[in-house]
């Protein structure tokens, strides 16, 4: 346990200005997103007045299944992961690397706003139970696995000329820590999955 703490300090240590970019990149997108629910016309909003109220209808009339959602979580998810994974692996991926974290971003700051704006107090304690557990694992393994990249990328720049072998051997490493991040992402599914659509369906948040 010691040695994981000290690898995991180090590595925070060692990578801390990349991760301040990448929070920031972070940040940015989901204060875009947020802010970006005061522009939506009042045709947009009573769209999402509609789908909120339809979501709710459907939700209680079918049986959840965890396992379902689980799948669909891990596969939207994967999608990403593997997206910075192969940009990691080019030369010029980095920029694509922090947009794809300030979409996440957006997307996140968005659904929060939505939320706040149309149920006000119910939203705060919506996002609060609903929304946040998950991604508080999903965003540190997307923050973990984009630090990964940008480092595996800039590698590739700094080395332009070295032996298979070694080059192997980095590459089968990069993979590892990404996989690594991917873990953390699971916990952060398997909460949306068996924990978030029963939150969601309490009698309070019912609209």
């Amino acid at each position: 346990m010691k040695f994981v703490k000290a690898g995991f300090y180090s590595h925070i240590r060692g990578n801390f200005f990349l991760y301040v970019l990448v929070l920031t990149a972070l940040m940015i997108g989901i204060t875009t997103g947020a802010f970006t629910v005061n522009n939506i016309t009042d045709i947009q909003r009573e769209q999402i007045r509609e789908y909120i109220s339809k979501f709710y209808q459907i939700a209680k009339t079918i049986e959840l299944s965890p396992v379902q959602i689980f799948k669909q979580s891990l596969l939207n998810n994967f999608v990403t992961v593997f997206l910075l994974w192969i940009l990691g692996a080019t030369i010029i991926g980095i920029p694509f690397i922090f947009l794809i974290v300030g979409m996440r971003g957006f997307t996140l700051g968005f659904s929060i706003g939505v939320l706040i704006k149309e149920m006000q107090m119910k939203g705060v304690l919506l996002t609060l139970l609903g929304v946040l557990p998950q991604n508080i694992f999903i965003l540190l393994g997307i923050l973990f696995t984009s630090v990964t990249a940008i480092n595996f990328s800039v590698y590739l720049l700094k080395n332009k000329k070295f032996y298979f072998e070694e080059l192997a051997s980095q590459f089968i490493s990069y993979t590892f820590a990404i996989y690594a991040g991917f873990l953390f992402i699971m916990l952060g599914c398997l909460i949306e999955s068996y924990l978030t659509p029963y939150v969601l369906l309490l009698p309070i948040f019912s609209p």
